[in-house]
């Protein structure tokens, strides 16, 4: 019995670390096969003209993938904005999502350069306020039978 459990799990295992295929999505139009995918590893950045932006980003992330091949034999691969951990050589280690800083999502900066942030009493009313709403429909959803049996049976 040990060794058929052991077995399946290693057959998980290997099952679970095969990449997922994507769909090829042809256009007609241009006779482009388009393969949606997905990139999740290390990523570094180097900007190569000289703008004052950051000149090295890296990064563990985890991106969309577009690979484009054309009936002409050309190809292309862009890997979007995702789920990002990255160091700069100029500011402190940062997530982002969709290449905002996710500092910046949660607290936007304001019209005066000051960051608006909300207060802990504000977050706990923002928690509460869910809670109660979530009490409210289920409440309501089980007076209407929808999700309790109110039948008896």
């Amino acid at each position: 019995m040990k060794k058929l459990t052991i077995a399946a799990l290693l057959a998980a295992q290997i099952a679970a670390a095969m990449p997922a295929a994507a769909a090829d999505l042809v256009d007609a139009r241009s006779e482009t096969a388009m393969r949606a995918g997905g990139f999740a590893g290390a990523r570094i950045r180097v900007a190569l003209d000289g703008a004052p932006r950051e000149r090295l980003r890296a990064g563990v992330t985890i991106a969309p993938t577009r690979h484009d091949v054309r009936s002409d034999g050309s190809a292309s691969l862009r890997i979007g904005e995702g789920l990002e951990f990255g160091l700069t050589e100029r500011s402190a280690p940062t997530f982002s999502y969709a290449g905002q800083p996710v500092r910046d999502l949660v607290s936007p900066i304001g019209p005066n350069g000051r960051r608006q942030n909300i207060s802990a009493v504000g977050w706990v009313a923002i928690g509460v306020g869910v809670v109660a709403a979530t009490v409210f429909a289920l409440y309501a959803l089980c007076g209407q039978g929808e999700i309790c049996d109110t039948d008896g049976d």
